[in-house]
């Protein structure tokens, strides 16, 4: 149900809210904890007329979009400037969708798949690098139908490299999904995307009635679902609990997804990525006219680059050798900009100087940096780098589900600490940091966690 308040916003009123409540049959109080899960959930205030149709049968309930962080920059909505996406004809003539055939008809395809799959070691790449194969093989043990999940919820601060690849090759996506249903046995395929990705949902929404109009689905039910805005329901246990109509908030592992998760099934979440690069495992080549289609090679990485660059957007990069050659891909700096430094990984990333971004990344990586989800904010000698680990806690403050205590109240207590004048509290920013890498119940907090444990090597005598 939606209303609209005096200057025209759509939300739900309360009256709406408890509506809702007497037609599922819930305490008021378990719809307001879903409803306040999701940031694009927006509560009015109506006029007397337009709380009064919110009781009428035919309203829909709609959401408005959430606003995104500023600071990182980053592409939100709208075209990201790429070719328009292969139709389905283009995709199944270039050998899409064969695979699906020979699943089919070949009782031993489906093991054969999965032997394959293994050999290559192909891995997640969430940022957490689970081996696929062995995700497959805990669904296909556990009691009950397995389901997929394609999580496209991506929704770190300036990262938006599973966009580029959604709204370039739909059915790259689709067509995995599908095989990864007939290899595991799973009769429902759930696609969750980013609440704010408008044209990935329009492109995702043809491509899913084209595959199922063509019959490629049959047994399989290809559910289209948008998120609620919410960045936690990026983690695997949270995202079921969305689908399940539950608030976002994750649940203790064991047991895992893979052994019970929707509805009690055995349930296989990957990301974006991961599917599209599943498709080398059954043949899957390159096309030198469709850039995204590079990452069928294992040493092609793709970044989303931001900040003080001339061409921001997503790259493409081979065997990358030190963080400063993406400066060239993106157009090179800004102008008059001298190179600050970077963060890598996300929000919850790391910051590195400009110094080591001149280092060989093989040297990183071995004292501890992580790509994780692809994202590079570059910035400049003359930003505040304390405002930027600012907003990077303010994130993971604002984001936090706040079901455990280390992530909600170390989240808020380290964007105290980082906003407030005087020098850095080492001591208090070391304390929390080990608390919430160790103690909290999901990603976010961990990784906010160990974004907080490199801060005071990286200030050293930090800048008020």
């Amino acid at each position: 149900m939606d209303v609209r308040d005096a200057k025209g916003g759509i939300g739900i009123s309360k009256s709406g809210l408890m509506f809702l409540a007497e037609q599922l049959r819930l305490y008021p109080a378990e719809v307001y904890e879903v409803a306040t899960t999701y940031p694009s959930t927006k509560f009015v205030s109506p006029t007397p007329a337009v709380e009064k149709a919110a009781t009428d049968l035919d309203s829909e309930w709609r959401v408005a979009p959430a606003k995104s962080a500023s600071f990182f920059g980053g592409l939100v909505d709208g075209s990201n400037g790429s070719t328009p996406p292969r139709s389905l004809a283009d995709y199944r003539e270039s050998g899409g969708y064969e695979i699906l055939h020979i699943l089919k008809s070949d009782p031993t395809a489906a093991d054969d798949l999965m032997q394959k799959v293994a050999a290559l070691n192909l891995k997640g790449r969430a940022g957490a690098g689970f081996p696929v194969a062995r995700k497959w093989k805990q669904a296909k043990r556990s009691a009950g139908t397995p389901v997929v999940v394609v999580n496209g919820n991506e929704g770190e601060l300036g990262v938006f490299k599973d966009r580029f690849i959604l709204e370039n090759e739909p059915h790259a996506i689709i067509e995995a999904a599908l095989v990864v249903a007939h290899v595991t046995g799973a009769d429902h395929v759930f696609i969750y995307l980013q609440d704010e990705y408008k044209f990935a949902q329009s492109i995702f929404a043809k491509a899913v009635a084209e595959t199922m109009q063509a019959g490629l689905a049959e047994t399989v039910t290809l559910d289209l679902r948008r998120s609620g805005g919410a960045y936690i329901c990026g983690e695997e246990t949270t995202l079921i609990a969305s689908l399940e109509g539950r608030a976002g908030r994750p649940t203790e592992r064991p047991p895992y997804p893979s052994e019970m998760g929707y509805k009690g099934r055995p349930t296989i979440v990957h990301n974006v990525e991961t599917f599209f690069r599943l498709r080398r495992a059954w043949g899957a080549q390159s096309d030198v006219e469709i850039p995204v289609s590079r990452l069928l090679d294992p040493n092609t990485s793709l970044f989303s680059v931001t900040g003080r660059v001339r061409n921001p957007g997503p790259k493409l990069m081979s065997n990358l050798l030190r963080l400063v050659d993406l400066l060239d891909l993106a157009g090179g700096l800004s102008r008059g900009v001298e190179l600050g430094g970077m963060v890598v990984g996300g929000s919850c990333g790391t910051l590195i100087s400009a110094v080591d971004c001149e280092r060989p990344l093989p040297d990183l990586v071995q004292n501890g940096l992580t790509l994780g989800t692809g994202g590079v904010f570059v910035f400049s000698s003359k930003d505040d780098r304390r405002a930027i680990a600012f907003e990077m806690a303010a994130f993971a403050a604002r984001e936090s589900c706040g079901k455990c205590g280390p992530c909600r109240i170390g989240s808020k207590k380290a964007m105290e600490t980082l906003v407030s004048n005087g020098p850095l509290d080492t001591v208090l920013i070391d304390e929390l940091s080990t608390v919430m890498a160790e103690a909290s119940l999901c990603g976010l907090g961990r990784n906010a966690g160990r974004f907080l444990k490199t801060l005071p090597s990286y200030f050293g005598d930090p800048q008020p």
